[in-house]
């Protein structure tokens, strides 16, 4: 049986390297992604594929998302707006991107009952300032931007979902990470 995996800004950079590897392993893949910074030519040679899905979408929209998550295995979620330094001008766009957009993905997979994991690409923007490098997982959370504090909102939300829905059991960083802080 194949797997099947949802993978949010899977046109973006590091998306499509996730996607491609994915699709060299025989999974078969639904990326949903809205192209503000990924592109469809990043998915190079499988982008004629039956293996592989572009579902052209926002996170922001929760109807796409539902309609999105139906019957895949496992969601990788990726999409967030990655420029760090617009948080300073225009802080809204992290908070819909990355908390909403994060919001809307936990909640496709409670109300679907479909994907049985989750994982999530966080950011070292967590810690804020770094007192040592390389940065550890034990490392007090101090985010010293919106973009690193809607990071650890996204977080925080999906050990909530895991913990109060049961359902979300790929969750073991966030867990571990909250754990140790």
């Amino acid at each position: 049986m194949r797997k099947r995996a949802l993978v949010t800004g899977g046109a973006g950079f590091v998306g499509s390297f996730l996607t491609e590897r994915l699709l060299s392993e025989g999974w078969e893949i639904r990326v949903l992604d809205n192209l503000s910074t990924g592109r469809a030519e990043n998915l190079g040679r499988w982008k004629s594929s039956k293996s592989l899905e572009l579902v052209v979408a926002d996170v922001k929209d929760s109807r796409a998302v539902q309609e999105a998550v139906k019957d895949v295995d496992v969601v990788f979620h990726l999409a967030a707006n990655p420029e760090v330094r617009i948080s300073t001008t225009d802080p809204e766009v992290h908070f819909k991107e990355n908390v909403v957009g994060t919001f809307n993905q936990l909640e496709a997979m409670r109300i679907g009952d479909t994907a049985e994991h989750l994982a999530f690409a966080s950011s070292s923007s967590v810690y804020g300032e770094p007192v040592r490098n390389p940065v550890g997982e034990d490392a007090q959370l101090k985010p010293a931007s919106v973009y690193g504090a809607t990071k650890a909102a996204c977080e925080m939300l999906i050990m909530a979902y895991s913990e109060l829905y049961n359902q979300h059991r790929a969750i073991d960083y966030a867990r571990h990470h909250w754990a140790q802080s």
